[in-house]
């Protein structure tokens, strides 16, 4: 920084503060992707990718399943959802029978509710008017 250079919070100005508050906001960002992989709910995904991994063929069948689970999910033009997700159950309904998939989708699911809760905290908390 220039001597006597006043420091501003224009962001605009290269010897603002900015600085320092980002760095702070960097820290905190590293200390909770720290406390994500130490959780449970992190641990117990990895555990249960671990002990699917070496099944290369109900690998596969898991991930037809997470793929069409999530098209089911985001497809907001089916007609009758309940009809679409019983079939698609029907279709899978060995699959998850067997508790490695089980478990992995159960850890999966508290991983995801997890991060999706941190990010609800974050977006209900910053005003970013985008109503336009």
């Amino acid at each position: 920084m220039e001597k006597n250079k006043k420091k501003s919070n224009d962001i605009t100005d290269y010897h603002g503060s900015i600085g320092d508050v980002m760095s702070h906001v960097l820290q905190c960002t590293k200390r909770l992707t720290e406390a994500i992989q130490s959780s449970d709910e992190y641990r117990a995904y990895n555990e249960a990718k671990d002990a699917i991994k070496g099944n290369l063929e109900l690998c596969k069948r898991l991930n037809e399943y997470r793929i069409q689970n999530f098209k089911l999910q985001d497809n907001v033009e089916v007609e009758d959802y309940f009809a679409e997700l019983d079939k698609m159950e029907q279709q899978y309904k060995d699959l998850k029978k067997d508790p490695k998939v089980m478990a992995f989708l159960t850890a999966e699911l508290r991983l995801c509710k997890m991060i999706q809760e941190i990010n609800m905290a974050i977006v209900n908390l910053v005003d970013l008017e985008l109503e336009f």
